[in-house]
């Protein structure tokens, strides 16, 4: 009896092994492709750092390139700062959260979906560079 109930749990483990494995594989099979990202600014007379747009765009790439996707030129999204403020790096490491924050918010448009994204970093250690390349990625996020 023990015996009986031992081989009928192997062999249900052994099955439920071979879906989940099957499954994963259908997945990674799937080729995912998204837009390519371009970035337009909208924020009024705000003063946005040079290499932000690139920056975001690198955020997005490194993600899609993370999930095995692949970046379509033929398709593309359109990302539009609205909103923008960034510390001074002296003030940010000089007096962190006091500082006030960098804070990105945008809207996003691609052919079939339009959302918002909006996010701040407040802390001594990261400044607009990350939030740039953390906006990048939330945007390949919504858009898979």
């Amino acid at each position: 009896m023990i015996r009986s109930a031992a081989i009928l749990l192997a062999l249900s483990l052994a099955a439920l092994g071979g879906c989940a494995s099957n499954t994963k594989t259908a997945t990674a099979n799937r080729a995912l492709s998204v837009p390519t990202l371009k970035v337009e600014l909208a924020c009024g007379n705000c003063q946005v750092r040079a290499n932000v747009p690139a920056l975001i765009q690198e955020g997005y790439n490194t993600a899609a390139a993370s999930a095995g996707a692949k970046v379509v030129p033929s398709s593309e999204a359109v990302l539009t700062i609205k909103e923008y403020s960034e510390r001074g790096d002296a003030a940010r490491f000089l007096v962190g959260a006091f500082a006030g924050k960098d804070e990105i918010k945008a809207t996003v448009v691609a052919k079939d979906k339009q959302f918002s994204l909006e996010d701040y970093y407040r802390n001594a250690w990261q400044g607009i560079e990350s939030l740039a390349q953390k906006i990048g990625a939330a945007t390949f996020e919504q858009l898979q």
